[in-house]
């Protein structure tokens, strides 16, 4: 069993509020100070007005974090659903902390949830707050696979 966040959002998302979410996301990864890669644990992170993607650098990496703008669903026209398995390695609080930018900046177009509880966030609700001035009060959303899922 690994260590997951999940999230439920809209298909297509406003791009002025995605733009500026991550732009956020781009300075909690700075403040995080965790060695980030590409996709597949090499290259680059990316950060784009279109999409999010990183994972852990390679050795310390699991599965990629993927979010973009539109991302079409095959089970509802109207939201679709993500995860990411991170199974605690070092990156598991960017994830966590792209997440909260993420719910800031969308509000109701993302629902966020995880295997773990709200103390299992606290230091990435910190990071947050301290360097955007947000992200104390964030509360993850109730772990309901098959909400999710249908």
């Amino acid at each position: 069993m690994g260590w997951t966040h999940f999230w439920q959002r809209e298909i297509s998302l406003p791009s002025d509020k995605f733009k500026n979410a991550m732009l956020d996301c781009r300075k909690i990864i700075s403040a995080a100070q965790v060695e980030l890669a590409g996709e597949d644990g090499t290259g680059d992170p990316v950060f784009t007005e279109d999409g999010i993607i990183f994972n852990g650098s390679s050795g310390m990496n699991c599965e990629p974090f993927i979010i973009k703008s539109y991302e079409p669903s095959r089970r509802s026209p109207a939201r679709t659903f993500s995860y990411c398995k991170t199974e605690h390695l070092p990156y598991d609080i960017c994830v966590q902390g792209v997440l909260i930018v993420l719910k800031h900046h969308l509000g109701n177009l993302i629902a966020v949830s995880s295997d773990g509880k709200e103390k299992d966030w606290k230091q990435a609700k910190q990071l947050c707050q301290k360097t955007l001035g947000y992200g104390n009060k964030f509360k993850i959303g109730r772990q309901d696979r098959a909400a999710k899922c249908g």
